[in-house]
């Protein structure tokens, strides 16, 4: 089985299909059901309070859900919040958690006499939802979850519909906190969000490009199918390449979880779905514009997360950075490395 092959098994296969079958059924939002379900806990053991699986399972529950457009705020909380806690040997009650991981946030962290950590500042684009009990967050020495009603809420949709917010903080109490584990930094969550993203827009392309293909095979001009037109088809081939670099960037990210290949996973997601979005309407052209057609629900949400947790060219520079500071940077050597799962 290759690495583009990790979601094949029979259970997660299982799990696609049970997914794919609640949201042909839900009428309006399928949330509370994930949540009945026990979706937003895949990843996270079941002696923690979770149901079970892996980070490839959460991956194929994210993938699913944002193939088929559904509201899914807060069902990264095991591939994410729940992630970051375990590594902190922290842990939390069955709660829906999102995660304030932005570029531009401006968390930090003070004690009062008591010891007691109180946070302050801003957070950016945080999903917002009245079942999202708390915000998980990180300043330069602290991991910590706080309330998501400790703080001042100015709530806000992107391009996609889903509710965001910015929240700011003025000496809020804290939940839990640690402090930041030595191998542990922000950067390290904003890219554990980001690979969050990545998954979901490689969910959204593979959709995207279904329905392309489908739709150019269908829709005749001059008494054949459009997809016979060679510029179109030339459209499909590179809509179909561009998914497959997305799934193979998610793929390796997946099989060997570092920082740099889930920065390198957002970065390609993010720039495949900008070409991706725009080649996909060409083909539709004014079809794609209609608000009950499928494809604007996918390519705004792929708009959406790919500003969400560092745009390309955040990770671009990031990516630069690490390979730069490499005692000796070989860029081969730190690709395979990088696929391999070695910070060497």
């Amino acid at each position: 089985m290759s690495l583009l092959d990790w979601e094949l098994t029979e259970e997660r296969q299982s799990l696609h299909r049970a997914l794919n079958e609640m949201c042909s059924r839900s009428v309006g939002s399928v949330q509370q059901t994930l949540i009945d379900a026990g979706i937003p806990w895949i990843g996270l053991p079941e002696s923690a309070g979770g149901s079970g699986g892996d980070a490839f399972d959460a991956a194929i529950a994210l993938q699913t859900l944002s193939s088929n457009s559904a509201d899914a705020i807060g069902v990264d909380t095991g591939l994410v919040a729940n992630w970051a806690l375990a590594r902190h040997s922290l842990s939390c009650d069955r709660s829906l958690i999102a995660t304030a991981a932005d570029p531009r946030n401006t968390l930090v962290g003070s004690r009062t006499g008591a010891g007691e950590l109180l946070i302050s500042g801003t957070a950016f684009q945080v999903p917002a939802d009245e079942r999202i009990k708390y915000l998980l967050l990180a300043t330069d020495q602290d991991l910590a979850l706080v309330s998501l009603g400790s703080g001042t809420l100015d709530l806000d949709e992107n391009l996609a519909g889903e509710a965001r917010a910015t929240i700011r903080f003025e000496n809020a109490a804290v939940t839990l906190h640690a402090a930041l584990a030595s191998d542990f930094t922000p950067i390290d969550l904003l890219a554990r969000l980001a690979l969050a993203r990545a998954i979901q827009s490689c969910g959204a392309m593979t959709a995207l490009r279904d329905l392309c293909v489908s739709y150019a095979r269908t829709r005749e001009q001059f008494g054949k199918p459009i997809s016979d037109q060679q510029v179109i088809a030339h459209k499909l081939a590179e809509i179909s390449e561009l998914t497959l670099m997305t799934q193979a960037a998610v793929a390796t990210a997946l099989a060997s979880e570092t920082t740099l290949n889930c920065a390198i996973a957002k970065s390609v997601a993010g720039r495949c779905a900008r070409k991706a979005s725009m080649l996909a309407h060409q083909v539709h052209g004014a079809m794609g514009m209609s608000q009950e057609y499928h494809l604007g629900a996918l390519t705004t949400r792929l708009w959406s997360w790919t500003e969400e947790a560092g745009r390309p060219e955040f990770w671009n520079l990031s990516i630069g950075k690490t390979f730069l500071e490499q005692p000796n940077p070989r860029l081969w050597d730190s690709i395979v490395n990088g696929m391999k799962g070695s910070n060497e």
